[in-house]
């Protein structure tokens, strides 16, 4: 077995190893066996929001012994084709097994990427929001670049994009743009994207001359309502404000402004 083929099994193996510990494999046939028992329970809808919460966790999980599953089969089932090959001197099963091997080694490295998107809010749908920001033209240009690649990168990936709102540029571009990006693990994949995204170039606009732009983007999970915020008292600071100027018995005697 050639070197090249060997290490595409190690890293797969690898990337089962990682897959396995994610998902508890030693504990999922039980998990799932309490979750088909709550399904089965005829109150489970008596709380819709409740019920949905359970059948995507055990979707979820469905997905993840579906997906180990999947890689542990098709990595010894090729395993076996090149060892049968190489004993009866069949070059073209070889090369075809070591093909799929390569292959799989791609699909289980993105798995288990996959898998480490394991945050609280991770696996929900996310509102993604894109501003241009200094340069005019140049940077409402520049924020209808960054909209048209997170659109098409969500819908190659098969996630429900519906746009929320959207401000047009002047001459060109969006100056706003807000969308809700549905589909498992939207936040977790997107949510590194948030903050300031530079571009510099020369100007498209006949200006000859190098630009910089700059647009803005933020993701935010979207969340029910059973989140329970905590708002500490200590942390909260209230400014007041009295009108300085002259006119009226009340002047300089009640607030007219309040800030939190």
């Amino acid at each position: 077995m050639r070197a090249e083929t060997q290490a595409n099994i190690a890293a797969i193996e690898k990337s089962l190893g990682l897959l396995a510990k994610r998902m508890g494999r030693e504990t999922a046939a039980h998990r799932l066996e309490e979750f088909d028992a709550r399904v089965e329970d005829p109150t489970l809808w008596d709380d819709p929001a409740a019920a949905q919460k359970l059948m995507r966790e055990r979707q979820s999980l469905l997905d993840k012994i579906g997906t180990y599953d999947q890689i542990s089969q098709g990595l010894k089932d090729n395993v076996e084709l090149i060892e049968l090959g190489e004993m009866e001197g069949d070059e073209e099963i070889v090369a075809e097994a070591e093909a799929a091997l390569k292959a799989l080694r791609q699909t289980a490295g993105a798995k288990e990427l996959e898998a480490l998107l394991d945050g609280e809010a991770d696996a929900n749908d996310t509102f993604l929001e894109i501003n241009a920001g200094a340069g005019g033209t140049e940077a409402c240009d520049w924020a209808q670049m960054l909209q048209r690649m997170y659109v098409r990168w969500a819908e190659k990936r098969g996630y429900e994009v519906e746009m929320q709102s959207e401000e047009a540029g002047g001459e060109a571009g969006i100056k706003s743009v807000a969308y809700k990006i549905s589909g498992p693990n939207a936040y977790g994949w997107l949510k590194s994207e948030s903050g300031v995204h530079r571009l510099v170039r020369i100007s498209p606009f006949g200006k000859g001359t190098r630009e910089t732009s700059f647009a803005s983007v933020w993701v935010y999970p979207v969340v029910d309502d059973n989140i329970e915020i905590d708002v500490n008292p200590s942390d909260i600071r209230v400014d007041t404000y009295r009108s300085s100027g002259a006119g009226g018995q009340h002047v300089n005697t009640t607030d007219s402004a309040v800030r939190i």
